[in-house]
């Protein structure tokens, strides 16, 4: 029974992750014939095309995705926690929890920042008529929250992809062979967008939107790796009880 509640908390995070996805596509997928110029740093010029309605859904896909990530990751850090109890293994089940943590208070907030920033440059677009000036105060808004938007990449997106490389080939999760720790490799925000995100963009249109959503789909994919750990302490239960 126990199993079971935690599998359905892994899944939800699961889910949530999955919302992060389906809100960064919304936010960011270009059609094939529009624009792919950018103004400044972040602004886009295709984001005057998008419908409104896309970035509502991208910020309620944000929100509710943040509350299903938190109920996951928490999931997954008390798994560590229970699985990893020497005193040099706790150190990386620590810095998971600030992690998973900073995504939480973080991701909802960083989601909704960038789908503002968008529509910031939209309005003031139509508005106006004036797309250099509009793009100038949308940059504006980015450069004010630049700040906090890095140090939560730093804290959740890099942190985590370290602390799950270090326990994957440290050999503390139960993963029976180099290329199961190779595999495993990829479960993180960091090396699945970097190298599997990478790839999508050398893909024609529109295989190449893919990569939009490949760092949310990391964090996923850390989730699965809970599932595999949460699979493999069931079967010692089992063992267990069996030679009793």
């Amino acid at each position: 029974m126990k199993s079971s509640k935690e599998k359905r908390a892994l899944i939800a995070g699961m889910i949530g992750c999955l919302l992060y996805v389906i809100g960064d596509f919304l936010f960011a997928a270009t059609g094939k014939t529009q624009s792919t110029e950018s103004i400044g740093l972040m602004v886009k010029v295709a984001y005057l095309d998008m419908a409104t309605w896309r970035m509502v859904v991208s910020i309620i896909c944000g929100v509710l995705g943040t509350a299903l990530y938190y109920i996951g990751f928490h999931q997954m850090w008390k798994l560590l926690k229970r699985h990893l109890t020497q005193p040099k293994q706790q150190k990386w089940v620590k810095l998971f929890q600030i992690a998973y943590l900073t995504g939480t208070v973080c991701w909802g907030y960083v989601h909704a920042m960038f789908t503002n920033m968008a529509l910031f440059f939209k309005f003031t677009f139509e508005k106006y008529g004036d797309m250099q000036a509009a793009a100038e105060i949308a940059n504006k808004v980015f450069y004010c929250n630049a700040a906090p938007l890095l140090a939560a990449y730093i804290l959740c997106d890099v942190l985590l992809s370290v602390v799950m490389l270090v326990i994957i080939w440290k050999r503390m999760l139960p993963l029976k062979n180099t290329a199961q720790r190779i595999l495993a490799s990829f479960c993180n925000p960091i090396v699945f967008t970097g190298i599997v995100g990478n790839l999508f963009t050398l893909l024609p249109w529109p295989l190449d939107q893919i990569d939009h959503g490949t760092e949310s789909a990391g964090h996923l994919l850390v989730l699965v790796l809970g599932l595999v750990l949460l699979r493999e302490k069931a079967k010692c239960g089992e063992c267990k009880e069996t030679v009793q």
